[in-house]
């Protein structure tokens, strides 16, 4: 049975995020870990095997920096997404700074879902090829309720 994909999400700024990730990615095996806050995501890197993490763009910018350098060298292997309105000059700067100093990815709040499900699976397919599975539709959150008990294959 191919493990969850693990999906770590921080912002406060916005509590609706973590179920707007939750929804466009719900036709998949997934862990969705909420965070609040900094200290917690780093304490959660080094307990836990996360493959994606989603992060709000923060200001003042130095101590976003300063999180995606140390999340860097704590878990190379994890791919950074960062959401945020764009709706200043310093922001659209931001981004393309995110991105320079290792950030997989930059989206534009509010979230897409069909674009964040791309990202998503992009990001985790980059490392896990096969990791990023889709449910059986009994399987999906929708089915959770009527769920029954299935093995997986290598091929389903």
């Amino acid at each position: 049975m191919p493990q969850a994909v693990s999906i770590l999400v921080w912002d406060q700024d916005d509590p609706w995020t973590v179920r707007r990730v939750a929804e466009a990615i719900e036709e998949y095996q997934s862990v969705i870990i909420p965070c609040s806050s900094a200290a917690a995501i780093l304490f959660t890197l080094q307990h836990k095997t996360v493959d994606v993490l989603i992060l709000n763009l923060q200001k003042p910018l130095q101590d976003t920096f300063q999180l995606l350098s140390e999340i860097q060298a704590q878990a190379p292997q994890v791919e950074v997404i960062f959401v945020s309105p764009f709706d200043d000059d310093e922001t659209r700067w931001a981004w393309t700074e995110t991105i320079r100093r290792g950030a997989y990815e930059f989206l534009p709040t509010p979230l897409d879902p069909f674009e964040l499900n791309r990202v998503l699976v992009q990001a985790t397919e980059k490392h896990h090829p096969v990791k990023f599975r889709k449910l059986p539709p009994a399987e999906s959150v929708k089915g959770l309720t009527n769920r029954k008990q299935k093995k997986f294959t290598a091929g389903s």
